[in-house]
């Protein structure tokens, strides 16, 4: 969920963004984010002040910047849709045209009408895809933690089953003692 939404802002294409973020990242790792926390309070808390997964090594740098642009806290400075699939649609058309060229594995990196930081890219990619077919071979089954869910629920009712509740403040009533530019998301225990 978009920090915004923890923040208890209205949905935006922005936060939507922020989900493809995960998605992204998620296609990278094999595995859920956050897979291996509680998914509570703690974790929301920690998300609005900018946690986001550990980036897997072997991720194309290209893919990085823009999975990062995704999951930036501001939902001003995410891309937007068009942006996205101007990327995105000329990353697959490299990546296909390389694939098209080398099927009978002659592996020319020789891909026509593209610039150098698009034939990096494309490398990147072939790279990491090798990489990543390895490793996900040798991945066994990954356990959850037990209280992380991957399925539609209240957000408030998560805070009810912790017997806590978020609490709006402006910035002279924070009752913490720690700075943070989550503010809205103060947890005050019953």
């Amino acid at each position: 969920m978009a920090p915004e939404i923890l923040r208890n802002k209205p949905y935006t294409p922005a936060s939507d963004i922020y989900s493809l973020s995960m998605i992204m990242w998620e296609f990278t790792s094999g595995t859920p984010p956050f897979y291996h926390e509680a998914h509570d309070h703690h974790l929301s808390l920690d998300i609005c002040r900018g946690k986001r997964p550990e980036i897997k090594k072997n991720t194309p740098k290209c893919y990085i910047d823009l999975m990062k642009n995704c999951w930036d806290s501001n939902p001003s400075n995410r891309p937007t849709v068009r942006m996205l699939e101007n990327i995105v649609s000329e990353w697959v058309r490299c990546i296909n045209e390389y694939y098209k060229i080398n099927r009978n594995g002659s592996y020319s990196y020789l891909v026509p009408n593209i610039d150098n930081q698009l034939k990096d890219d494309m490398l990147e990619f072939v790279k990491a895809n090798k990489t990543l077919v390895q490793e996900q071979a040798n991945t066994s089954i990954v356990q959850s933690h037990p209280q992380a869910y991957y399925i539609s629920r209240k957000f408030t009712g998560i805070l009810a089953q912790e017997k806590s509740e978020i609490i709006v403040q402006e910035k002279s009533e924070i009752l913490a003692q720690e700075k943070s530019e989550c503010f809205e998301c103060i947890i005050v225990y019953k």
